[in-house]
């Protein structure tokens, strides 16, 4: 019997031996651990979004006494951050029952960490007997291994150009590996979307003869965001006013016009969701490392383009007269040029730290290439040197953009302290 400890230790080291192989490892496995699964799953993809998605949509459920499950990726500072029953990380008990289950599962075959991790977390809400688990998709669509589900009710947040090494070099190739996780019959909604993402996402949904909700901007009818929330009122079905929304950034507004959609869509198949309750969800949402605030610290895994650039409209909408700091670590392959451009938008002074992480870009070839596009940029040896010169150059008044890899992001929450959430 191994320690939940070790479990995490054995997952992690299929990196060396995983083989993926489409979906068959992810079904073997759950052939092998729980045959027939009952517990009901919304499955959300996406490139930028799904997570705050997901975290929202449970907290709504869970406000309205549903036992929840949710499964997301990567975490910050604890690999049990995947994996929450109703709310509440996966106790060491539970690692240490549905993990010895998985590793004996997996004898026999070459899954991959995601694959086993999947696996983990499907058959802990089996186990625990979820009322419903919401889970996001790791990497594309169709053929991530979360896409083993047979969902009830799917979503699919913003749409953008990333892992196009994996998924392809247009926003309608990638858009179609995301739409790759529609099922039959099953209703589907969508962020809004350029017509030609729209497009795909319609052509895969008639295909499938599953109900699509395509949402536009126009629903969005007036809006007021400050540096910490945001309040906002939709035309949807239903009218939804005044919403207030506890995570920040003009990018949640969008966000939460899914997950309001999708609440509607689960009220049609008899969930019990008043709008207390999804007042109340949307309202003590909690998604550490997406504009976070720490003091004079804003943490932000914005970790491609897209993702900088909701950032930098955050930026310059509420802090446009701040003396800003960047304090930055990235992935080398993330470090695309439009997102070089969008990061050097940030501040006129960064520096620059090397992720905790093998495909991390090292600090020192980061700085260059931010020097490139006009920001003075020092690299440090460690993250908390990093820190301590940032916090110098910024001053008594500046603030510190502390943005780049989640690896990063969750390496300064360990440093500041932040409390596992």
């Amino acid at each position: 019997m191994k320690t939940a400890a070790q479990v995490v230790d054995a997952i992690h080291g299929t990196y060396a031996t995983g083989s993926k192989n489409g979906l068959e490892n992810t079904k073997e496995l759950m052939r092998r651990l729980c045959p027939q699964t009952k517990v009901p799953v919304i499955h959300v993809a996406g490139t930028n979004g799904k997570g705050s998605t997901c975290a929202m949509l449970e907290s709504i459920l869970r406000c309205a006494g549903y036992r929840t499950g949710l499964y997301t990726s990567p975490f910050l500072q604890r690999y049990e951050e995947r994996i929450r029953l109703n709310g509440r990380l996966i106790s060491g008990e539970e690692m240490e029952l549905y993990g010895n289950r998985l590793l004996e599962a997996a004898e026999g075959l070459q899954p991959t960490p995601f694959e086993m991790g999947t696996a983990l977390a499907l058959s802990a809400f089996e186990g625990e007997q979820v009322d419903v688990a919401v889970v996001e998709v790791g990497l594309g669509g169709r053929l991530d291994p979360t896409n083993v589900v047979q969902p009830c009710l799917c979503g699919i947040a913003a749409i953008g150009l990333d892992h196009m090494h994996f998924l392809g070099d247009t926003a309608e190739k990638i858009a179609g590996e995301k739409a790759g996780i529609m099922k039959d019959n099953v209703p589907v909604v969508c962020h809004p979307a350029e017509n030609g993402v729209a497009a795909v996402f319609a052509r895969e949904a008639e295909k499938r003869r599953a109900p699509l909700r395509q949402l536009a901007m126009e629903q969005l009818l007036h809006w007021s965001c400050t540096a910490h929330d945001s309040t906002a009122t939709y035309q949807l079905e239903e009218t939804w006013k005044d919403v207030h929304i506890a995570l920040p950034g003009e990018h949640q507004l969008t966000n939460v016009m899914t997950v309001l959609a999708m609440v509607e869509e689960l009220r049609k198949q008899g969930f019990r969701l008043p709008e207390e309750a999804v007042r109340r969800g949307l309202e003590t949402t909690v998604w550490p490392a997406r504009l976070e605030w720490c003091g004079r610290i804003l943490i932000d895994g914005a970790h491609n383009a897209q993702g900088v650039q909701a950032l930098l409209t955050f930026v310059q909408h509420h802090l446009q007269d701040k003396h800003r700091v960047l304090l930055s670590g990235v992935l080398a392959e993330k470090l695309q040029p439009d997102m070089l451009t969008a990061l050097a938008q940030l501040a006129d002074t960064a520096v620059t730290v090397t992720p905790d992480s093998p495909r991390s870009m090292d600090a020192e070839e980061y700085a260059m290439h931010l020097r490139s596009v006009g920001v003075t940029a020092t690299p440090a040896p460690t993250l908390e040197e990093g820190l301590k010169q940032a916090e110098a150059l910024a001053g008594e008044d500046g603030i510190i953009l502390a943005a780049g890899s989640l690896y990063f992001a969750g390496g300064l929450r360990n440093l500041l302290k932040l409390p596992v959430s």
